[in-house]
């Protein structure tokens, strides 16, 4: 991924996670075609949004967890879809942040690992696969926790990051944002990104 082309706060999201799992954000793999090398970048994508656009409003947050919360969703996580990965991947894991929030490090709406390297796909939509992680919705709550910005009309980011793994699982469920990042150091092979947005009305 070229991160020049990003907006700033997207860039430095990715730098962050960068230097958390200290891996290049950038896999790509040469492969021959009529003859000439082209770029196959591992890239993230998904059928409910665009990158850098809206995420749906069935997205946002609500359910347990949500009662003191000025949200109230149906809390459904979008599909998303990969291809390309770098060779040697046995495992993904994704990590969903919100970069905005006024807390230090953001806050972590999605934690979803042993994801197998088989796979190029994350149905959503409330279909629960893999190991689900503790977000920043407390008290901990595991799996999607869906935007739930301050009502200040005010747009916030969620910035899903798919990292490749030399691994297919991590040693624990109900790991926690940070406590995947560290798991996952040894093993990362590259990363991709995809970024939604979100606002509550003023």
């Amino acid at each position: 991924m070229n991160t020049s082309r990003l907006p700033a706060f997207r860039a430095a999201a990715v730098a962050a996670a960068a230097l958390a799992v200290s891996c290049t954000l950038t896999a790509a793999a040469p492969a021959a075609e009529s003859g000439a090398a082209r770029l196959t970048p591992f890239t993230l994508t998904s059928p409910d949004f665009r990158d850098g656009g809206k995420l749906p409003s069935w997205t946002e947050f609500g359910g347990p967890g949500s009662e003191d919360a000025p949200c109230h969703g149906k809390n459904l996580a979008p599909q998303l879809n990969w291809r390309n990965a770098p060779k040697g991947t046995a495992g993904y894991a994704l990590l969903v942040n919100d970069p905005d929030a006024p807390r230090a490090g953001g806050w972590h709406h999605w934690v979803l690992y042993d994801i197998p390297g088989s796979a190029s796909r994350i149905d959503g939509h409330g279909t629960l696969q893999f190991t689900q992680g503790a977000n920043s919705f407390g008290p901990p709550v595991v799996g999607w926790g869906g935007p739930c910005p301050p009502a200040t009309g005010q747009p916030h980011h969620y910035v899903f990051t798919l990292y490749a793994l030399s691994t297919p699982t991590l040693p624990n469920a109900g790991m926690t944002y940070e406590e995947v990042t560290t798991a996952i150091t040894p093993y990362v092979l590259g990363a991709t990104t995809i970024v939604g947005t979100f606002r509550l009305p003023a």
